[in-house]
């Protein structure tokens, strides 16, 4: 009697996930089957509008705009190739010379979803800092999405220039984050560091109302392909209040230099006696943007 309560319990469960596995199957399969020939579908752009910049690598040479510019098939993976020819749009204002589309035309394989082609725009040819359009689109017919049948791309080349220490010595000025004019001289010592000197001082001297008595200048590390840089803390001054001799102070910051328009913007905190000041405790936080005289 238990061995037939044992094949009965067999059987229910073997018929179970039978059934189990044949509902599991048949949706897989309905979902991926190829499709007979005039299945319907529809296509339509991935994306239809983007801003794609020029950039610079490590060593500081321009690279090229590289966009993968897709189409989406919506529906059944059809069982041919899709060919979709892609038109320019002739108010495009991008020269045909500074860009390249890997293939005229948009291939969806059989049983696929999607498909692709690159764009590239050569960073060598385009204008500096101008806003070039391309317009892309395509005509399926009766196959075209309700939208995203075209694409507009903006594309701009950024300025870029070098950063050469030597053309970056000399005198700045501009204002801090307080409103103080500021005065900053820069100049590169016997091992070739960039030094800079004269930061803080319109607030200290005003402000604060410190008199200064000795001064070290600061060195800078300065990325020469990006124009960031930073001052670990050192040593910067000592000084007087009404008289008294006050702990010495050290300077520590970080900021960026534009090599293109001669800019400079500085961030910085000032060290005295194991404590950090950015001047959030008075007021703005230290900040100061110059420009080379």
């Amino acid at each position: 009697m238990k061995n037939i309560f044992k094949i009965l319990f067999t059987i229910i469960i073997s018929g179970a996930f039978f059934i189990s596995c044949e509902e599991v199957e048949t949706e897989f399969d309905a979902l991926t089957k190829t499709p007979e020939a005039g299945a319907p579908y529809y296509l339509q752009f991935k994306t239809t509008s983007q801003t794609l910049e020029t950039s610079v690598d490590e060593t500081g040479e321009l690279v090229d705009i590289t966009k993968t510019i897709t189409v989406a098939l919506l529906g059944m993976p059809q069982s041919s190739d899709i060919v979709i020819p892609i038109t320019v749009d002739p108010a495009s204002t991008i020269e045909s010379s500074m860009y390249d589309l890997s293939a005229t035309s948009i291939t969806i394989p059989a049983g696929k979803s999607s498909g692709s082609i690159t764009l590239t725009a050569y960073a060598e040819s385009m204008p500096l800092e101008e806003t070039l359009n391309l317009g892309l689109s395509f005509d399926m017919g009766a196959n075209n999405a309700t939208a995203s049948t075209s694409i507009d791309l903006e594309l701009y080349r950024i300025k870029y220039c070098p950063v050469v220490l030597e053309e970056l010595v000399g005198a700045w000025s501009g204002t801090d984050s307080w409103d103080n004019p500021t005065q900053v001289v820069t100049s590169i010592d016997g091992d070739g560091n960039f030094i800079i000197n004269g930061i803080m001082f319109g607030w200290f001297t005003g402000w604060w109302g410190e008199v200064i008595i000795t001064n070290t200048p600061l060195v800078v590390d300065v990325n020469l392909v990006t124009g960031e840089f930073t001052i670990a803390e050192q040593p910067y001054l000592t000084s007087t209040w009404n008289g008294a001799p006050q702990p010495a102070y050290g300077l520590s910051g970080s900021g960026k230099i534009d090599p293109c328009y001669k800019t400079m913007t500085i961030d910085y905190v000032f060290h005295q006696g194991g404590s950090v000041y950015d001047g959030t405790a008075w007021g703005e936080k230290f900040q100061e943007v110059i420009s080379l005289n």
